[in-house]
């Protein structure tokens, strides 16, 4: 299946994870967002339940998953009037869109935008990133429109902190986190970010996965970091190709599991 919406993390390693989680099992997946790795594990027989704790998020794929012909409508009606508006190829007045999308009452029309602002960012985020409207395109709505999925549930998590949400989760057969980008968390306080975005404290996700006796899965974009913190675990480095390597040089997507 071919995301929905953009995200510029573009995992590669969907045929291991699967090669790992065997079909008819049940998964909660967390930070979720575009569900590039969800969807086509849920295609192919696997049950999963995926969790955010950002509302914005789970309202665009609740609406999604409610009427995709009404958001692709919308979207393109919106598309048209910013285009016929001089001032929207100007950065400024996009940034101010990016900014002010959540403030709109209608759930279908911060949805719409949701879509339309993702599929126009360079960062493939909603809140962030300069316009770039050659993704927000004929295909992209067709693609929209004909969205459909099964054995898929999305949740919100009341928590600012996803980690706290790990002991409340219903049970499961493996816990999945798709987490992308790693950092040393240096100077996060005051740091600005985006209303679909959620921070991850790499250490306490760490602490808290040490104590987990459920099978997890931790994936994350090639970072000598991940190395150091995991080294204890089963490291699969898997390359641009999708394929596992033992290459560092090679490596574009680090997969920890504790099985």
């Amino acid at each position: 299946m071919k995301p929905l919406i953009k995200d510029n993390l573009n995992f590669k390693s969907l045929r291991v994870i699967k090669e790992l989680i065997p079909k008819k099992s049940i998964v909660n997946s967390f930070l979720f967002y575009s569900g590039a790795l969800e969807f086509n594990l849920a295609e192919d027989d696997r049950f999963i339940s995926a969790h955010t704790t950002r509302y914005v998020i789970y309202e665009f794929w609740r609406c999604v998953l409610e009427d995709p012909f009404l958001i692709a409508d919308r979207a393109q009606f919106f598309s048209k009037l910013l285009e016929e508006d001089p001032h929207f190829s100007n950065e400024k007045t996009f940034a101010v869109l990016q900014e002010n999308w959540p403030k709109y009452e209608d759930p279908w029309i911060r949805s719409s935008y949701f879509f339309l602002l993702n599929r126009c960012s360079e960062k493939g985020l909603v809140s962030s990133g300069k316009l770039n409207a050659k993704y927000f395109n004929p295909l992209s709505i067709i693609n929209l429109k004909n969205f459909k999925i099964k054995n898929f549930h999305i949740h919100y998590d009341q928590e600012e902190d996803f980690i706290n949400t790990l002991t409340t989760t219903e049970e499961a057969d493996y816990l999945f986190f798709p987490v992308g980008e790693y950092s040393y968390n240096l100077f996060e306080r005051g740091k600005s970010k985006g209303h679909e975005t959620t921070t991850v404290n790499h250490k306490k996700l760490h602490e808290n996965l040490v104590k987990q006796s459920k099978k997890w899965i931790v994936l994350y974009k090639n970072h000598a970091g991940v190395l150091d913190l995991y080294s204890d675990y089963n490291i699969i480095m898997v390359n641009k190709y999708g394929r596992k390597t033992t290459q560092k040089d090679d490596c574009e997507d680090i997969i920890i599991a504790n099985f």
